[in-house]
């Protein structure tokens, strides 16, 4: 095997599982709750091993709830080793109902867990000024190398983080968190394109104080080096990368075997510029196409493919792997009668090996 990327299908949301032939397991994000009782629980159960680390990327539901049922499985958390997770502070207060359910904040419910029962945790996650300080060795054969977020991001989250609000358990009907199908899109890429040179399509825009303050790192195992996003401000990203000695000269691009696109594709967490400081032809692409609070085009977002398919350093073949099947009708039917037009192709699988 040497190491296994299992996507779990966690609606619009993320989770990741990564093994290795010597039992360094890393759990990245916990979908929705149903996320954690339909998929995990069963990967759980036949792990070679413990999980070395979990990490919580940030508090949104569609990445936290799944971990929260993790911590609240009597039997499951005991396999946790470490975790990381960006807390309110190291000093959380916490309110509980007078039923027998905890019942506002997610996150405070994951650090309400954290804390009660004992799990060892990471917190205070962010960029230090000495780059060496930022990797971190997992297991016998893994290295992390953190890129977001950066101590001003995880401060404006701190900021408008309400500690002493209601603890609040997750939606557990995937009605609670999913949005309609995604409507037909047959816009153009060339089309969209154009519009994106005549500076009337934006990329990589601020995003808001919660995906500002997620975890990015890229991921290093042996000579194979792979690159997960979150949902992290690409400006971030971006200015960490070129810290790191990467950039657009040849032989000075980031050599992936795969990048896990930002924010389930979304075009405020990409640019140019992030295109031109990566090599590699594989995109790993996370969501069921639905989103809660999106009435027009649901992610991903086409606009990011198109920058990818037309970005003047593309490797010649593109693959887009998607954890969802795409229905030969009513979604994405532009994204497949375009494949041989841009040379791409999409595969639809939840695991990946190396």
């Amino acid at each position: 095997m040497g190491i296994e990327f299992e996507f779990f299908k966690a609606t619009n949301g993320d989770s990741i599982l990564i093994s290795t032939d010597n039992k360094t397991n890393i759990l990245i994000d916990g979908g929705v709750a149903n996320t954690y009782r339909d998929e995990i629980t069963y990967s759980l159960d036949k792990l070679n091993g413990n999980l070395n680390l979990v990490v919580v990327t940030h508090i949104d539901i569609d990445h936290i709830c799944g971990i929260i049922e993790l911590l609240n499985d009597d039997i499951r958390r005991k396999k946790i080793k470490k975790l990381w997770f960006n807390m309110a502070s190291d000093t959380m207060k916490f309110i509980a109902n007078d039923g027998n359910e905890v019942g506002g904040s997610h996150g405070n419910l994951l650090s309400h867990f954290l804390i009660t029962y004992e799990i060892s945790y990471k917190n205070n996650i962010y960029l230090n000024q000495n780059f060496q300080k930022n990797i971190f060795n997992i297991g016998t054969d893994i290295q992390l190398t953190l890129l977001s977020p950066t101590k001003d991001g995880l401060k404006k989250l701190r900021e408008k983080w309400n500690e002493d609000e209601e603890l609040k358990k997750c939606p557990s009907s995937k009605a609670e968190i999913g949005g309609e199908n995604i409507p037909e899109d047959n816009r153009d890429i060339d089309d969209l394109y154009f519009q994106y040179k005549n500076k009337k399509n934006k990329f990589g825009k601020k995003d808001g104080y919660i995906n500002s303050s997620s975890i990015a790192f890229i991921l290093e195992y042996k000579t194979k080096k792979f690159l997960f996003l979150g949902d992290a401000d690409i400006g971030v990203i971006n200015s960490s990368l070129k810290k790191l000695g990467y950039s657009n000269e040849d032989g000075k691009r980031l050599k992936l075997e795969f990048v896990k696109l930002s924010h389930h594709v979304s075009q405020k967490n990409i640019n140019e510029e992030f295109l031109n400081l990566i090599e590699t032809d594989t995109f790993v692409v996370l969501t069921n196409g639905k989103h809660p609070s999106r009435s027009t085009f649901k992610h991903p977002d086409k606009e990011t493919l198109m920058l990818i398919l037309k970005h003047p350093n593309r490797k010649e073949n593109i693959k887009f792997i998607f954890n969802y099947p795409l229905p030969k009708e009513k979604k994405f039917p532009s994204y497949i009668l375009d494949r041989k037009r841009y040379n791409f192709r999409i595969d639809v699988t939840n695991t990946m090996e190396y």
